[in-house]
């Protein structure tokens, strides 16, 4: 009878983990496109686009609330209170996006990537991003880790 049970939950936990395209929670309130995105250490987008020369080419988590949706869904940009933030799906091989989020989305964004800056707007190419109805970042940026 354990041993059912932990194959049971062995199974659930591998189920679970799937493709990583669309992850939601119970309460469907956070959803999760492409790979998950640890928040533990995002910084405002404001704060990033504030101090950009500083993340430029580095590994950079960001939230910010959602301004808009590119209308195939592969772009994200977010508020930044200067010049714009996009958060970017990369491409995959069908010429497609490795994650899109819908048209329709609200709240606030959170993402990983490296942070490039081209003709003045900030472009954050990222595996994954997750949609949240609360940003989930602290006031203010603490850097980039040395």
């Amino acid at each position: 009878m354990l041993r059912c049970a932990a194959i049971l939950l062995g199974g659930a936990l591998l189920a679970a983990c799937g493709t990583g395209e669309t992850e939601t929670n119970a309460t469907e309130a956070e959803e999760t496109r492409g790979t998950p995105v640890d928040a533990t250490a995002a910084l405002p987008a404001s704060a990033v686009a504030a101090e950009a020369g500083v993340y430029e080419g580095r590994p950079v988590t960001v939230d910010g609330r959602i301004a808009a949706v590119g209308a195939t869904g592969c772009e994200v940009t977010l508020t930044t209170g200067s010049r714009p933030l996009v958060v970017a799906a990369p491409r995959t091989e069908a010429d497609g996006c490795a994650w899109t989020v819908p048209g329709a989305a609200q709240g606030f964004a959170v993402a990983a990537g490296t942070l490039r800056i081209a003709d003045d707007t900030l472009r954050l190419t990222a595996n994954g991003v997750r949609v949240t109805p609360v940003r989930i970042s602290d006031a203010g940026p603490s850097g980039p880790s040395p």
